[in-house]
Order: C-alpha cells, then sequence, then structure tokens
C-alpha cells in the first residue's frame, strides 16, 4: 500500500501546482475541506490524484444508501408478537427512522468530491428532513451544495420547500434563496415558494413584489393566475409607499 500512496501523493502535489499557477482552476472544493467520515481516506487520496471524483462520490452514494438502509434499533422496548403469543421482539426503524448519526458527514462527503452530484445532495437533504426531521441538517446540507454548484437550481429549490413545509423560521430560508430570484433563468416554482415564505414570516411588501414579478414575467398561465389572486389579497394588506 505505501508504494501506492506515493505516486498518488506526487500526482496530487502536482495538481496542487498547476493550480497555484494558474494553468488549472479547479471547479470543486479543495482537498483541504474535504473530511471522510470514515473508513477510506486513501481511497479519496487517490480519486484527488487521478481525477476519478465523480466515481468515487458514486461509490460513497452507494455506501450512503446502504448505511441508510441498514434497520436501527430506536428502542430497546419489547413488544408481544401477536402471531406468537409468549415471543418478543424489539422495535426497529422500518421507513428510514432511527438515529443514524453519520447520514450527514456522509453525504456532504459526496458532495465535497462532486458538488455537481445533485441527485446525491437531494437524496440526503430530503431524507434528512423529512425522514429524520433533521431540519437544518438537510439546510446545512444544502446551503453546501449552492455554495459549491451555484447554478444548480435544485438545491434551492429544495431549501425553499423544506422552508415552506418544516422550518420554524421561514425568513431566514427566504433570505437563503433571494439573491437567486433577479437571475433572469430563475425558475417560476422557486419564486412562488420564496413568495410564500415571505409571506408566512410577514415580510408582505417583500412576498407582493415577488408575486408582481411572477404576473409580469412568467409565462406559465397558472403561476400567472395565481400570483394575481395573492396580489389582491395583499393589495389591503401591504402599506402603500
Amino acid at each position: 500500500m505505501p508504494r501506492l500512496l506515493l505516486p498518488a501523493a506526487l500526482l496530487a502535489w502536482l495538481a496542487g501546482g498547476l493550480a497555484a499557477s494558474g494553468a488549472y482552476v479547479p471547479h470543486y472544493p479543495p482537498p483541504y475541506e474535504i473530511r471522510v467520515p470514515a473508513a477510506g481516506a486513501a481511497g479519496d487520496m487517490f480519486s484527488l490524484a487521478l481525477g476519478a471524483r465523480r466515481l468515487f462520490a458514486d461509490l460513497w452514494f452507494v455506501r450512503l444508501m446502504q448505511y441508510y438502509g441498514t434497520q436501527e434499533d430506536i428502542g430497546e422496548e419489547e413488544e408481544e408478537c401477536p402471531e406468537h403469543p409468549g415471543q418478543h421482539h424489539h422495535h426497529h426503524g422500518l421507513n428510514g427512522e432511527g438515529s443514524y448519526p453519520e447520514f450527514l458527514p456522509r453525504a456532504r462527503h459526496i458532495l465535497e468530491l462532486d458538488p455537481h452530484f445533485a441527485t446525491a445532495g437531494l437524496y440526503g437533504a430530503g431524507a434528512l428532513a423529512f425522514n429524520l426531521d433533521r431540519t437544518a441538517e438537510a439546510q446545512e446540507l444544502l446551503n453546501f451544495g449552492i455554495k459549491q454548484s451555484p447554478r444548480e437550481w435544485k438545491y434551492p429549490l429544495l431549501l425553499a420547500a423544506i422552508g415552506y413545509s418544516k422550518a420554524k423560521e421561514p425568513m431566514k430560508v427566504a433570505e437563503a434563496i433571494r439573491p437567486f430570484l433577479s437571475d433572469p433563468d430563475c425558475p417560476v416554482m422557486l419564486k412562488q415558494l420564496a413568495a410564500f415564505l415571505n409571506k408566512r414570516a410577514g415580510n408582505l411588501a417583500a412576498a407582493a413584489a415577488i408575486y408582481a414579478d411572477i404576473a409580469a414575467t412568467s409565462k406559465d398561465t397558472a403561476y400567472v393566475a395565481n400570483a394575481r389572486r395573492e396580489l389582491a389579497k395583499l393589495s389591503s394588506r401591504v402599506p402603500a409607499k
């Protein structure tokens, strides 16, 4: 193994030198930001040195699904089995319940290797938010994905959706997605979710401005009709300037 690690380390050093000289600009998080959550550091070094980050990200995604697919004991309480009186069994997580303490580090590690692997990011954030009831960790994962891959619209869309259904502080979620709203390619669904979050947080002027933008620019008649209805409702509640 040491003989194999030396060439890999040399290649990693050469890649770092090229990046520093300006000949190569990486589109991935730098190696010093990568946190290996479990055994596999040597493999990750090879992925960095040999340009196989996506391949190793795929491997870590399989590991994440295997980890999450393994039932955890969620309590020591026993109950009698109705089919076999006198026999008892433990409660186990059957639908993604449990603690899974390594879930966030493992999911984040996939995006550290390949932040463009949106499927893994969405899977991880969705499981954290909707199955494990760990909204803050889901938002942390999505914010990391947005930072590394800012034009991946699926990340802020899910972030907004989590805010729509789970977040206790919708204004913070609305602020997190606000920079995307001025982009001409911003999906109308994201705008509508942002408007809802602002309305829910009491920021009625911001909600009205977003609905007005949807009504003026969207080509989707359903979104336009909804935006106009919301504007009519807000017209009496938003103070005139």
